[in-house]
């Protein structure tokens, strides 16, 4: 079965948040949810614990009025080299690889930002 078409962020332009697809079987479960207040301070993704065989995608609202930015426990909004997130603007989306949600962490640039997932 195929779920959809997952978009990616890959780097290597001078804009580096070029958008490829990308299709993933399903042959398990998988689980959704929403962070619908992500503000200015880093905070997890979710407390939903969640394993993945494939890993998580995270989607940006559309209507979100700055950027969300991905990351472990001390992400920033590209405030520090080593700390600063990968944003997604508005209506963007990113697929991680990873072992559950709850492993990532997130920072909007601005107050009242939303981002919705789905763990594979």
């Amino acid at each position: 079965n195929i779920l959809n078409l997952l978009p990616s962020i890959i780097s290597g332009a001078e804009n580096p948040l070029s958008t490829i697809s990308k299709s993933v079987g399903i042959t398990g479960t998988f689980d959704t949810g929403a962070n619908l207040d992500v503000d200015t301070s880093a905070e997890v993704l979710t407390s939903t614990t969640f394993t993945c065989t494939q890993g998580v995608i995270i989607t940006a609202d559309a209507d979100n009025s700055g950027n969300v930015f991905i990351g472990n426990s001390d992400v920033t909004a590209g405030a520090a080299n080593d700390t600063s997130g990968i944003p997604i603007g508005a209506g963007e989306s990113l697929f991680f690889s990873c072992s559950g949600p709850q492993l990532i962490y997130v920072i909007g640039s601005a107050v009242n930002q939303k981002c919705y997932w789905l763990a594979v």
